[in-house]
């Protein structure tokens, strides 16, 4: 099975308004042949942002290199990788913010001075020599842009902020990407993966994965071969995965079911609703969160996060779990 990434801007679903500024900033370097600016993608995982950093890559014919901040962790191992890049490369730092300060430091005169400053001894007898680095791009990515320090933030001048996908921009991708993995998929069935994607390229590839296993082990046909997913087998794939009409996983449910249970529906804390749901602050906040406010059946408010109207309602069809009226003033305050 070959992996699915694309190469070019055109083959890119979504983002539009950043596609069409990055196609300006890639069309205005060809033409100077100049560096590309450097660049800050913020936006959760699995939203493209490595994608997009190999485009403007294979786009402007330049040599991309890919590291992470958890590599980074030491200002000579940074130096080195510095000192290695040519002129024109790419230096891709997935997870920026997870640098040190000194690293994060070190990087201020290297991307505006293309310059690296290193100290020579300890105390009254270390001295600063500069070294001349040669002009580079270096193309940041975060999902908390706040962990960066603002210096380093001023210092790029591309900034693009990554949305979570539509699921009609969804479906689109899972089938182009089940052609290129040999099944072929209805519209309707891949807009019911999409709903379950959760706004995610990255989950809704995992989801065409499964799919993919789960046909081939039906069928007993070749992977060679392109194959039909009729509808009975993609219900069955859904009702193996307990993904609802929703779009709903189980996880999904057991953070409705912990809000309207252990906490009467909210206000209640990100941190105290995550642990009580089984599943890290974090992945509530990047994964499940921005679906179940998206389908309208939770809502962050100054207090903490509540269960909507909407919430309530669909708790009580799927659990029969009794509406109560009193629960309506939590929308109207």
């Amino acid at each position: 099975m070959v992996y699915y990434r694309p190469c070019v801007l055109d083959e890119f679903i979504g983002q539009k308004r950043i596609k069409d500024e990055l196609s300006v900033y890639i069309s205005s370097v060809k033409k100077r042949n100049d560096i590309f600016p450097h660049t800050f993608f913020i936006g959760a995982p699995g939203l493209g942002k490595t994608t997009l950093a190999r485009i403007i890559a294979y786009e402007l014919k330049r040599d991309l290199k890919i590291t992470s901040g958890p590599i980074l962790d030491k200002t000579g191992t940074l130096a080195a990788v510095l000192t290695n890049l040519k002129e024109g490369n790419i230096l891709f730092i997935d997870e920026i913010h997870r640098m040190p300060k000194p690293c994060q430091e070190i990087l201020y005169t290297a991307m505006e001075d293309f310059a690296l400053d290193i100290v020579i001894g300890k105390g009254n007898t270390g001295k600063t020599i500069r070294l001349a680095l040669p002009k580079f791009t270096l193309i940041g990515a975060t999902n908390k842009p706040n962990l960066c320090l603002a210096p380093l933030r001023d210092r790029f001048q591309l900034t693009f902020k990554l949305n979570y996908y539509k699921d009609e921009e969804l479906r689109d991708i899972i089938i182009k990407v089940s052609k290129n993995w040999g099944l072929e998929i209805e519209k309707d069935s891949a807009l019911k993966l999409a709903r379950a994607s959760k706004g995610i390229p990255r989950q809704a590839l995992n989801l065409v994965r499964r799919l993919r296993e789960f046909v081939l082990l039906n069928s007993g046909e070749s992977d060679k071969r392109l194959l039909k997913v009729s509808f009975q087998e993609f219900e069955r794939f859904l009702k193996l995965l307990d993904i609802d009409e929703w779009g709903l996983t189980p996880e999904d449910r057991k953070c409705l079911l912990t809000l309207y249970k252990d906490f009467n529906g909210g206000p209640v804390g990100l941190t105290s609703l995550a642990l009580s749901a089984d599943i890290t602050p974090e992945e509530f906040e990047i994964i499940y969160e921005p679906a179940l406010i998206r389908l309208g059946l939770i809502a962050r408010t100054k207090r903490g996060r509540i269960l909507t109207q909407k919430g309530y309602l669909y708790l009580k069809e799927k659990f029969n779990i009794p509406y109560k009226e009193e629960t309506q003033c939590l929308f109207s305050s």
